[in-house]
């Protein structure tokens, strides 16, 4: 059976073969090659360990590394996106663990572009391990909401998902109404609700509330970490008065939402046996390293920069120390 030919493009007349690689236009004897060479010279070899060098800190700063180099400094930043590019293409994410899974959670605010960008990071933990996998974040405009993190975790696999049986968080409302929708074990952060307490009552001797920032430090310590719920009682009730006297608004409320929510942060006494973080403190650190790397590239100056070079970090880093609280015999 003959082979029809196409029609040639420049006078749509009967074409045949011309050669091993060509053909031929009957009519004007145009010839052509079906598959052409790419124009130009070819392009030079990408160095995959530029951009390794830069998330790792061994090449903390740019116009130093340039000058040493002895080249411009645009060169450099050139090279080292294309190396950035290269990377995110062919580098994957860490696989996720099999077992029981604890997920921690936290979120990153920047202005970029004049408008709010969030960075939604997520990492899971296997229960009997001490280091956790990071998940691809979740880039949304605005500020940190609860629809927003309803969207961040749909991102996580299905398979993955259904053997999620805690989450370790600061006490965001979308991370505490997602939590308790999905049936998940919630832990609190200690250091967060420890951390706003000391911003309006300190213990230092100078402090002018200081003996009513004792008494706080004291029982809101005993809820947490004692096993006595006599003592607990004891404790949550003395803090409930200080809500009712302090002079401070926010402490007003801190304490109130504590003696309300306060099983939500002893909830690694209560279940032993996932080995819970009692502070979110690996996804805080998370958040550190991105700073770090918006300081040394002297800020995110567009939304597409922002997610690649936290999406290469993240991908690069892949695991973090998440060690559970340690409960001695």
């Amino acid at each position: 059976m003959n082979k029809k030919h196409e029609k040639s493009a420049c006078c749509r007349a009967e074409t045949i073969k011309y050669g091993k690689r060509r053909y031929q236009c009957l009519l004007c004897k145009r010839t052509w090659r079906v598959w052409k060479h790419k124009r130009g010279r070819k392009k030079k070899r990408i160095n995959h360990e530029l951009v390794k060098l830069f998330l790792n800190r061994e090449m903390i700063s740019i116009s130093k590394t340039a000058a040493k180099r002895q080249i411009p400094e645009s060169t450099l930043q050139d090279a080292l996106r294309r190396s950035r590019s290269n990377f995110l293409l062919h580098e994957s994410y860490a696989s996720i663990p099999n077992g029981n899974l604890i997920l921690v959670a936290d979120a990153v605010i920047e202005f970029v572009e004049r408008k709010w960008l969030t960075i939604y990071l997520m990492l899971l933990r296997n229960t009997f391990e001490d280091v956790a996998i990071i998940l691809p974040p979740l880039f949304r405009n605005g500020t940190e909401t609860y629809a927003g993190w309803s969207e961040a975790f749909e991102t996580i696999p299905d398979s993955a998902k259904k053997r999620i049986k805690a989450l370790v968080c600061d006490g965001h409302i979308g991370l505490v109404g997602e939590a308790k929708w999905r049936k998940w074990v919630l832990q609190r952060c200690h250091f967060h609700l420890l951390a706003r307490i000391q911003s309006r009552r300190s213990l230092s001797w100078i402090a002018r509330n200081r003996e009513e920032a004792g008494a706080i430090f004291s029982n809101v310590k005993n809820v947490l970490y004692d096993k006595n719920e006599k003592s607990i009682t004891t404790s949550l009730n003395v803090l409930e008065e200080i809500s009712w006297i302090s002079s401070s608004p926010a402490i007003r409320t801190t304490l109130s939402g504590f003696v309300k929510h306060y099983e939500d942060y002893r909830s690694y006494l209560k279940y032993p046996e996932l080995r819970l973080p009692i502070t979110n403190n690996s996804a805080e650190s998370l958040a550190g390293l991105i700073a770090d790397l918006k300081n040394r590239l002297r800020g995110f100056k567009t939304e597409a920069s922002l997610k690649n070079w936290v999406s290469a970090l993240l991908k690069f880093k892949k695991k973090i120390a998440c060690n559970g609280f340690h409960q001695p015999n």
